[in-house]
């Protein structure tokens, strides 16, 4: 059971210099820009919260800010060879999380004078996010700790793929976001 999903983790989550054409990543970002194009069709025709499109225009330029990111790390270690300088793209990543929510938080001030239920389900996963980026930056460079806790790297890369997956999915239907469903992908605990 374990060989398998490490097979599993090590077919579609770790990023090698070998890169394929279509990936999990490839899907995400394709759903992302869908996502805004959406959300600008339908704030134009003021369909939709002005909040929720400027949430949906930070998360996806954060998105593929974060994945240039992520690739020229990537295209880095090809070339040197020096995982231990790399490795601090987990802080850049979290830097770009923390960024993000107050860009978004400062749009809203500006322009928006409403908080949509996006807002905070964006603020929520994107704290979560840059959490994550956190941890594994604390414990590759300050712990320096490579190869222990794999179960460490299992659980970021599936909290890492599960957001950028609820957010796609959430960006894209933004009425999703007060349903059952939408309190499940936006992790947010019942109240009692």
């Amino acid at each position: 059971m374990v060989n398998t999903l490490s097979n599993i983790y090590n077919s579609l989550l770790v990023a090698t210099a070998n890169h394929n054409v279509f990936s999990i990543q490839v899907l995400i970002s394709l759903v992302y820009v869908l996502a805004l194009a959406l959300s600008l069709f339908r704030a134009m025709r003021q369909r939709e919260l002005f909040s929720d499109f400027l949430c949906i225009a930070v998360v996806v330029s954060k998105y593929m800010l974060t994945t240039l990111l992520m690739e020229r790390a990537l295209m880095f270690l090809a070339n040197t060879q020096r995982g231990d300088l790399a490795q601090n793209v987990y802080l850049g990543l979290c830097a770009f999380n923390i960024l993000s929510i107050f860009i978004v938080y400062r749009l809203h001030i500006r322009f928006s004078y409403k908080y949509g239920g996006l807002f905070f389900v964006v603020l929520r996963l994107t704290l979560v996010l840059a959490l994550a980026h956190f941890i594994l930056w604390f414990k590759f460079v300050v712990l320096d700790i490579q190869e222990g806790f794999a179960v460490l790297h299992y659980l970021y890369s599936f909290t890492v793929l599960y957001i950028s997956g609820a957010l796609g999915v959430l960006i894209l239907l933004p009425r999703l976001v007060n349903t059952r469903a939408g309190r499940v992908l936006s992790l947010q605990l019942p109240r009692g």
